[in-house]
């Protein structure tokens, strides 16, 4: 992979006739498969084309347990599973050290491609083609960073403290110009002073796709919605408020066609990237759930703002040139109070829940004599097991029968079983090997029951190996290439190889993906 860097890049053979010009990476933070249809009625703009013009495959899968942000993004990119590229989830701890790690961070703490261990489809591009330019913006740093990769020409993501587009040091040791041409605009500031007031839809109309107002508290209040508090003037509380709202995507879509038109991409025979990780409609599930007013408004405002962007793309270059390709880092659960209501099942973590499992530890020492068998990892302590005389692999074993006993763990997986070749042959197994790197990973992985929420804090999340989780949208369309479903399963690793398979690049390293057939039907 070392050679997959832009100062590595050395001449090559120009690219056949009919390579597209651009391909632009669309990657829908939280948003589930199941969207697509569901929602169909209200698609009218980018989300309708690419339903209507591209190849979709409605059994597209996440291959790996730990469906998170930073796992999501690094294995669209990379054609890797996570116990490959190494991000196995957005935060981890380190053994020796005892330290949280962050998925987009380094040891000095800025914002990193570091952890990243396999080349991005970017640096694929970048090393067959010296010319082509690579550019990775988001909402969020580490989905623009582990998207763009080594060589990436430009990362950015948005600053919550002022709403301005920031890059990341390693891309640039000097922003252009044109970046602060665009961020002097303070295109958000004109929201300041204005609601959020969802778009007209009938009321059958959300009743015939699941769309229901519940009442999470004074917390999240219905629309209208006001951002930024009791201030005459925007700050940033305004700017981190904002980021769970449309307004973000539609920042996020204005800066990507500043970034177009100022570094001409696709603009000659050479082909370019752009991933776009757009990230609103996380935030907003998260506070409102996938069945809320607010989180479908979000995807029609989405709809139609990539359907602003792809008239751009045609305009400017033509979308015989451009592949667009859409996918997602991870679904999310139902909200579980509005499962049960609908006579569903659906759980929140409650108080037994986590002195259930806190327990564990004081367990432990009932069983093995007074000491720290566990760190936060969870590890096991090999230096207390040692002392003891004891076998790591009976400590692990005693750990994880005590941790599956709680009502909300269906199984918990060792770091001896992860690392067995037979646990790859269990479907849900399978999926935990994948986000296992072994240098990395934990002693433990849980696996939590179907439909059960974690957290307290939030309506609704994600994280999970269950299929609400891992089920994500996977959509391309490509000149000369007719659209149509595929219903076989397909996994997201698949995407980066299918992608370069089409600008006639080669994988750099080992790589966990294939091409996909995306021939007519």
């Amino acid at each position: 992979m070392a050679c997959a860097l832009a100062s590595c890049r050395a001449p090559q053979a120009p690219p056949p006739e009919g390579t597209p010009r651009l391909v632009v990476l669309i990657v829908v933070d939280q948003m589930r498969a199941d969207f697509l249809d569901r929602f169909d009625r209200f698609w009218t703009g980018g989300l309708r084309y690419l339903l209507d013009e591209g190849v979709r495959f409605t059994a597209a899968h996440h291959d790996h347990a730990i469906t998170a942000t930073a796992p999501g993004h690094a294995t669209l990119a990379t054609g890797c599973h996570p116990s490959r590229h190494g991000v196995f989830s957005n935060y981890w701890i380190d053994r020796e050290s005892g330290e949280v790690v962050y998925s987009a961070g380094d040891d000095a703490g800025e914002v990193s491609v570091e952890r990243l261990e396999c080349a991005t489809l970017g640096d694929w591009l970048a090393e067959r083609y010296p010319g082509a330019r690579v550019f990775s913006l988001s909402g969020k740093d580490r989905s623009a960073v582990l998207m763009g990769g080594r060589a990436a020409d430009g990362v950015f993501f948005y600053d919550d403290e002022d709403g301005s587009w920031e890059s990341a040091g390693y891309s640039y040791r000097k922003e252009p110009e044109w970046v602060a041409r665009f961020n002097d605009q303070r295109l958000l500031d004109r929201h300041f002073g204005t609601a959020w007031e969802l778009l007209p839809a009938a009321p059958e109309e959300l009743e015939a796709v699941g769309i229901v107002s519940y009442d999470l508290g004074p917390l999240e209040p219905d629309p209208p919605i006001a951002f930024g508090g009791l201030s005459p003037a925007p700050g940033s509380s305004f700017y981190e408020e904002i980021f769970a709202s449309p307004w973000l995507d539609e920042h996020l879509a204005r800066f990507a066609e500043h970034v177009i038109g100022a570094e001409a991409l696709g603009g000659d025979e050479v082909p370019d990237l752009l991933a776009l990780g757009f990230s609103a409609t996380d935030a907003v599930g998260h506070a409102y759930g996938p069945d809320s007013p607010q989180l479908l408004d979000t995807l029609r405002r989405l709809d139609a703002t990539l359907g602003q962007l792809f008239d751009l793309l045609d305009r400017r270059i033509g979308l015989d040139h451009v592949v667009l390709a859409l996918s997602a880092d991870h679904g999310s659960v139902p909200v579980p109070e509005l499962q049960r209501a609908r006579g569903l099942e659906g759980r929140r973590a409650d108080t037994a829940d986590v002195l259930c499992m806190q327990r564990v530890y004081e367990r432990l020492q009932g069983r093995f004599g007074a000491g720290a068998w566990l760190l936060p990892g969870p590890f096991v302590n090999r230096e207390a097991v040692a002392a003891a005389g004891r076998e790591v692999e009976e400590v692990e074993r005693a750990a994880a029968e005590l941790m599956a006993g709680c009502p909300a763990v269906a199984h918990v997986w060792t770091r001896t079983e992860l690392t067995a070749p037979a646990t790859a042959a269990d479907p849900m197994g399978r999926l935990f090997v994948h986000s296992f790197p072994p240098e990395r990973g934990p002693d433990l992985l849980v696996e939590n029951g179907e439909f059960f929420l974690s957290t307290r804090t939030v309506a609704s999340s994600h994280g999970t190996a269950w299929p609400y989780d891992t089920h994500v949208p996977l959509v391309i369309a490509a000149p000369g290439l007719p659209g149509g479903l595929r219903g076989e399963r397909v996994r997201t690793v698949d995407l980066a190889p299918t992608l370069a398979a089409l600008l006639a690049v080669e994988p750099v390293g080992e790589i966990d993906g294939v091409e996909l057939d995306l021939a007519p039907r």
